[in-house]
């Protein structure tokens, strides 16, 4: 028999996982690839955990693999200005922050619109934001991409709406252990990931790595955005749709019993990120065998899709919290920690 032909979307999450632990950064490769995974599902992703923990790293890293750091391409930004809190005026310093960034990010977004760049990929990366930058750079975008055009930035109204580029990704680190956010709008474009505590070496911004040749187009053709193409997509790798599987009926039913439906987007949101989490040649990412990897993805999306929209639910139920952890545990432990957190 003939050696296989190599995938070249497995290669691009191989190549991240290298570079990061090149640039000092000492994670679990699931948690790495679920970066990867959640950008190519939503434009909008939040990494929030502890100080120092290698959030900038692992974006430097990406960016590095799909864009070779280009900084046309890629631009890493101070997210909030903390800086401004030792002069003499603190909001003539954030204003200033704001209005900066702003325009960094709508440069981008007249870059990735430029037909000739159609195939390149161009991130965002706010660094270290507050609840501010939250609202301002990801809810308010996010309820604006449901529209499927922009019109306002933090600091920066336009005349007329704008397509939002789908080659644009923005992506916000914080520092924060408990990033519980409720938030319809936020939720809908935006995957908020809990970032563990992860040993590092160094921030990894002094590191300089070669992009991956074809990157950026494998990247962008890759990704799944609609409902029809994940479910097209997943029904041809599995043969089966994900919503028959015993633990996505488990949870539903559980959830029925006590009268909380999960809305069709929700749904939908779980079903784009699992078909995400397949290269195009139907290579599992998180792993090479289909039941492993669907049932590390479905953790992952139950996690960061389906739970925080149930947090105030969960919090008010002491029942249905007690058996969610029993359905969850075990065999979903990124969602068992999460529900564990929403005390």
């Amino acid at each position: 028999q003939g050696r296989s032909e190599p995938d070249p979307e497995y290669a691009i999450v191989t190549r991240l996982i290298r570079t990061a632990t090149d640039a000092g950064l000492r994670a679990n490769p699931i948690a790495v690839i679920n970066l990867y995974v959640a950008l190519k599902s939503k434009p909008l992703t939040i990494l929030a955990g502890p100080e120092q923990s290698g959030k900038i790293a692992l974006v430097w890293s990406l960016a590095q693999v799909l864009t070779g750091g280009d900084r046309l391409q890629c631009q890493m930004m101070i997210g909030h200005a903390w800086w401004a809190e030792r002069s003499s005026d603190v909001s003539f310093g954030a204003r200033t922050q704001t209005r900066f960034n702003t325009e960094k990010i709508f440069a981008l977004i007249e870059e990735a619109l430029q037909p000739a760049n159609s195939q390149r990929v161009y991130l965002a990366c706010l660094t270290r934001i507050s609840p501010a930058e939250l609202t301002g750079y990801f809810s308010e975008v996010a309820f604006q991409l449901g529209h499927g055009q922009i019109m306002r930035l933090p600091g920066n109204h336009l005349t007329e709406p704008i397509p939002y580029p789908p080659n644009l990704l923005i992506v916000g680190t914080m520092d924060t252990s408990r990033p519980d956010w409720p938030d319809a709008d936020l939720h809908s474009q935006t995957t908020v990931i809990r970032w563990p505590a992860i040993e590092t070496e160094s921030t990894g911004r002094n590191s300089q790595a070669q992009a991956l040749p074809g990157s950026e187009r494998e990247f962008l053709r890759s990704c799944i955005r609609s409902e029809q193409a994940a479910r097209l997509k997943l029904h041809r790798i599995l043969g089966w749709w994900p919503q028959s599987s015993p633990p996505f009926i488990e949870i539903e039913c559980l959830l029925r019993k006590h009268s909380v439906a999960l809305p069709d987007s929700v749904r939908d949101e779980v079903l784009i990120y699992l078909a995400n989490a397949w290269t195009r040649n139907g290579r599992g990412l998180f792993d090479s065998a289909h039941p492993h990897n669907m049932t590390m993805a479905l953790d992952l999306a139950m996690g960061q899709i389906i739970l925080p929209r149930l947090s105030a639910t969960i919090r008010h139920s002491v029942t249905l919290r007690k058996q969610l952890g029993e359905a969850l545990e075990g065999r979903f432990p990124c969602s068992a920690e999460l529900l564990n957190s929403l005390t």
